[in-house]
């Protein structure tokens, strides 16, 4: 899927030390996948590379745009699905 990242979502990325290639991941290959409504999709994966935690990519399906991501310390307890 092709998709666009927020500014939001750059400055984020940056301040989190969030790398693109795990975004791009978690969104072709999630481990879990919820949607919210048809203007939100919530996807998560596990980033090995940083010690395992749960990233959660949030996303507008209408447009392609990434609004946010985050690691998520409740899904990684849950096994980030």
């Amino acid at each position: 899927m092709k998709f666009k990242l927020s500014n939001h979502t750059k400055e984020v990325m940056v301040s989190r030390n969030i790398l693109e290639g795990w975004v791009r991941s978690t969104i072709e290959n999630p481990s879990a996948q919820v949607k919210i409504d048809e203007k939100e999709i919530h996807y998560f994966g596990t980033i090995h590379e940083h010690g395992n935690r749960c990233l959660k990519v949030v996303v507008n399906p209408i447009n392609n745009l990434v609004v946010t991501t985050y690691f998520d310390r409740k899904k990684k307890k849950e096994g980030c699905r």
